[in-house]
C-alpha cells in the first residue's frame, strides 16, 4: 500500500493552514489594513488604482501609456477633479476641472511659470474729469458694454460716475442672456461729485460655460444741465 500524503503532526498542520489562508489572501485581495509607523512604497512601473463598485477609474498614482508618472482623481460616475499631463515639450501641468471637465485652473507647462488658467486682469482708470465719458440725454445711453464667457455664476463691477453741480442723474446695469431677453440688474442714481462705487455682485443667468453673455452700463441725465459723468471700469466674474 502506497503512503498518504498528509501531515504527521500539529506543526504541519499548521504551517499548511497558514499557507492555505495566504493563498486566499492572494485571491481576494486586502479587506482592512492599517500601516502604523512606516511606508507604503509602490516601485518601479508600479500603480496605485481605485475603481468604485461599477469598475470606474476614481483615483490613479502610476505611469501613463508612454510612462510618465501621472496622477488622476476623479468624482464619482468618473468625471475629473484633478489631473496631471503633459505638453508636447513633456513638460508636465496640473489642472484642476469642474463637474463638465473644463479646466478652472492650472499651471502653465509652456513657460513653467504660474498660472495658465485663469488670466488675470489688471485695469486703469481715467482720473481727469474732461477725459471722462460724459451724458446729457434724458434717456438711457449705453456707455460701456462687455461681452464674455459665463465661467462664474456672479459678476461685480466698478464704476466712477457723479454729475456736474446743479445736475443729477442716473445709471443702471442690463445683461444679456445668450438667446434672451435683455433686464435690468441695477439701477441707481447719481448727485454732483464723482464718486467710486463696486457694484453687485449680480447673479448671471444660464448655466456654466452656456456662451456669451452681455453686460451693459447706461447712464442718463435727469435733472439740470450739466453732465453726467459716466466709467465703468472692471468687471470680474466671481463666487457669492
Amino acid at each position: 500500500m502506497g503512503q498518504i500524503n498528509q501531515p504527521s503532526n500539529l506543526i504541519d498542520q499548521v504551517v499548511a493552514l497558514r499557507k492555505e489562508v495566504d493563498e486566499l489572501r492572494k485571491r481576494v485581495g486586502i479587506g482592512n489594513a492599517t500601516i502604523s509607523g512606516g511606508t507604503f512604497t509602490v516601485q518601479g512601473d508600479g500603480a496605485i488604482r481605485m475603481i468604485d463598485a461599477d469598475g470606474t477609474e476614481i483615483l490613479y498614482f502610476g505611469p501613463d501609456s508612454e510612462g510618465r508618472q501621472v496622477i488622476r482623481l476623479a468624482r464619482d460616475q468618473g468625471k475629473r477633479v484633478l489631473y496631471t499631463y503633459a505638453v508636447s515639450s513633456g513638460r508636465q501641468y496640473w489642472a484642476l476641472t469642474d463637474s463638465n471637465n473644463d479646466i478652472v485652473v492650472s499651471d502653465d507647462a509652456e513657460s513653467g511659470v504660474g498660472l495658465a488658467r485663469p488670466w488675470i486682469p489688471v485695469s486703469f482708470e481715467l482720473v481727469r474729469g474732461q477725459d471722462m465719458p460724459t451724458v446729457t440725454n434724458g434717456n438711457y445711453e449705453t456707455v460701456w458694454e462687455a461681452n464674455f464667457n459665463k465661467a462664474q455664476p456672479f459678476i461685480e463691477l466698478y464704476t466712477v460716475d457723479g454729475c456736474d453741480s446743479g445736475t443729477t442723474g442716473g445709471g443702471r446695469i442690463m445683461i444679456t442672456p445668450v438667446g434672451g431677453t435683455e433686464f435690468e440688474a441695477d439701477a441707481w442714481t447719481n448727485g454732483p461729485g464723482l464718486g467710486r462705487h463696486y457694484r453687485g455682485p449680480y447673479a448671471l443667468p444660464g448655466g456654466t460655460y452656456t456662451g456669451p453673455l452681455r453686460v451693459s452700463v447706461q447712464y442718463r441725465r435727469t435733472s439740470g444741465t450739466g453732465n453726467v459723468y459716466a466709467i465703468a471700469m472692471d468687471a470680474t466674474q466671481r463666487q457669492t
